[in-house]
């Protein structure tokens, strides 16, 4: 049995991330770009005997939207700048969940996460922002954790998983004010993806059974399915006037020479970040200028990679990644 969510005024963002293209932007301006106009049908008008039945228009299709038009990532950081509200915010580049594509983070003045731009169809589009009373934690494998802090009239603990194909983040499971749910993209079955596909590419929008929630469960299977790690570290976040990260070219080749007979590219400069692939002996590698240093102490370099996809549109793709200097030549 399925329950309709008891819209808190402080979840508000919550069901804003189930029911479009992604959640209220932290800035207004931020993501302001408006939906294409829906196209509005009209019926050939039924002949009767003597005069035509006026024509009617589709009332289901005044109601859907198509999918909003994506600003490029060089346009995000313009409106944050231009916005006397977020013109201090930094940004970082970070593969959320190690599929070689990088996500757009915003962290507020305090380096807290503000916003998270997923992509679908290859341009940016606002899947998370923080709201008052609620904090964002970023976890590995996609995993993204929203809770009240302290003093909020109300205990929510919600968790997201980052779905790439959507360049979105949808909750998985709850714990709210000591009891437990599964939610809306908990353990999804093939039809009930084609169902989300099918919304999006038609109307824009996620299905309206999105915004319910599943089965109240346990507490102890609420543990069992909460993840254990630890949070990811986000990459010290750089100035928006800063592109480098952005804009950069790749400078020179290095080639892979471990001692295993392959490399792993990381999503971070770290071993505690994940594997994107491995990188056999031998391979090319083009170098970003970018570097970094990790907790250990030592060097990572940015990377791109080429490596086979069928899934691509000429059966190679490029992977952005980190790989350590020492297993480079």
């Amino acid at each position: 049995m399925k329950k309709t969510i008891i819209a808190f005024s402080f979840m508000v963002f919550l069901l804003a991330g189930c029911g479009g293209t992604g959640s209220e932007p932290v800035a207004e301006e931020a993501n302001s770009e408006a939906p294409k106009e829906a196209q509005i049908i009209e019926e050939e008008p039924a002949m009767a005997e003597e005069e035509a039945s006026p024509v009617q228009e589709d009332e289901t299709e005044q109601e859907d939207e198509t999918v909003q038009e994506s600003d490029s990532v060089q346009d995000l950081l313009d409106k944050y700048m231009k916005d006397p509200n977020t013109k201090d915010y930094r940004y970082v580049m970070y593969d959320v969940n190690a599929d070689g594509i990088e996500e757009v983070i915003f962290t507020d003045n305090q380096g807290r996460i503000a916003e998270i731009y997923g992509r679908r169809n290859g341009e940016p589009v606002a899947t998370m922002a923080s709201s008052d009373g609620l904090e964002i934690t970023l976890y590995p494998k996609g995993m993204l954790k929203s809770q009240t802090v302290d003093g909020a009239e109300n205990s929510v603990t919600v968790w997201y998983q980052y779905f790439a194909e959507w360049g979105d983040f949808l909750p998985v499971f709850e714990e709210l004010n000591g009891e437990y749910y599964t939610y809306c993209a908990y353990d999804l079955s093939d039809e009930e993806i084609g169902q989300i596909n099918s919304s999006i590419a038609d109307t824009g929008n996620y299905p309206a059974w999105i915004n319910e929630w599943g089965d109240k469960i346990t507490q102890k299977e609420y543990d069992r399915i909460a993840p254990k790690d630890e949070p990811v570290t986000l990459l010290e976040p750089e100035p928006l006037s800063d592109r480098d990260a952005l804009d950069v070219i790749p400078e020179y080749l290095r080639y892979v020479n471990a001692p295993d007979g392959y490399a792993n590219l990381r999503t971070g400069p770290g071993t505690e970040y994940d594997v994107i692939c491995k990188v056999t002996q031998g391979e090319e590698l083009e170098v970003y200028r970018k570097e970094a240093t990790s907790k250990e102490g030592k060097k990572w370099l940015k990377v791109t990679y080429l490596t086979e996809d069928d899934t691509a549109e000429y059966g190679y793709a490029w992977l952005d990644g980190w790989m350590a200097e020492s297993q480079l030549e």
